[in-house]
């Protein structure tokens, strides 16, 4: 993605949040992501006992 600032031409970097209900498709999230050439940035799990969701988020450009 590009912006105009101030004449300047700015690439931004595109971001993804994805949400996994499970951590054993963590893995193959994060393989299915890199193909499409995106690169994992952050992972973070939160929740209480048998309730816990696996955030990723990916990033996409320079």
């Amino acid at each position: 993605m590009e912006t105009e600032k101030g004449g300047v031409i700015v690439e931004l970097k595109e971001w993804e949040c994805v949400e996994v209900g499970h951590h054993k498709n963590v893995g193959e999230t994060i393989e299915e992501w890199q193909k499409n050439g995106w690169r994992l940035h952050t992972y973070q799990a939160t929740g209480f006992g048998m309730d816990v969701k696996h955030y990723l988020l990916f990033e996409k450009g320079e």
